[in-house]
């Protein structure tokens, strides 16, 4: 009888460890199978991500005028963002720009990336023309940049104080070569749209003497300065 029980006692005792190793061996196949899902989406995430460019605009921009005053500009300082792991490229950016007055001649004009660098007040200053930027994974681009007008300057766009729209693209280049995963994961280019009021306008200023005037957001307001 006693034999009998302890033999039982054994076969139970071998079957709770089979079983015990089972689900540890189980365990251990999904723990394992999840540090190989995370090692991957880690190794996508750092080399294989594809470029992604991202744009933004300060609260603040600029008006100007260049060639006497015939042609206008506006002066965006712009950060170009690729959170992406690989090169991307932008070839070049345009802007629209919408007058939001009803009564405005010209309802809206198309601009282009032409130069690198804040507008001068000086007439003879060299100016550095936009060349495709190239920014490597995890990269930014921060500079100004000056849009003037594509095709004919005249008429203008901005005659008068008031609100306008600006619809700011990046074109990016595309590799030819894009395999079929890129192709899924790859996002349309960076659009951004955002509206600034012109609070006064000079001729004088903007054509004898080459000023700019700063466009804001309706809700932005100047930093006061820190009291001593």
């Amino acid at each position: 009888m006693s034999s009998h029980i302890t033999h039982s006692t054994i076969s139970g005792s071998d079957a709770n460890t089979a079983e015990i190793g089972g689900h540890g061996g189980r365990v251990a196949a999904m723990l394992s199978a999840l540090a190989l899902g995370f090692s991957g989406l880690s190794f996508y995430e750092s080399v294989l991500r594809t470029a992604s460019l991202e744009v933004y605009v300060p609260p603040v921009i600029h008006y100007a005028r260049d060639q006497g005053g015939d042609v206008e500009l506006f002066a965006i300082p712009l950060t170009v963002v690729n959170s992406g792991a690989r090169t991307g490229t932008v070839l070049t950016m345009e802007l629209e720009a919408e007058n939001l007055r009803p009564d405005a001649e010209v309802k809206a004009k198309r601009y282009y990336s032409a130069f690198i660098g804040e507008h001068s007040t000086k007439d003879d200053e060299i100016n550095r023309s936009f060349a495709p930027l190239s920014l490597a994974g995890r990269t930014t681009f921060s500079d100004t940049v000056r849009f003037y007008p594509i095709g004919n300057p005249l008429p203008k766009l901005v005659d008068d104080a008031g609100d306008y729209r600006f619809t700011l693209r990046v074109t990016p280049a595309v590799p030819e070569n894009l395999g079929w995963w890129d192709s899924l994961w790859s996002k349309t280019p960076a659009t951004v749209t955002f509206e600034r009021t012109l609070p006064w306008i000079s001729e004088q200023q903007l054509g004898q003497r080459r000023a700019s005037i700063a466009m804001h957001a309706k809700d932005w307001k100047p930093s006061a300065a820190a009291a001593p």
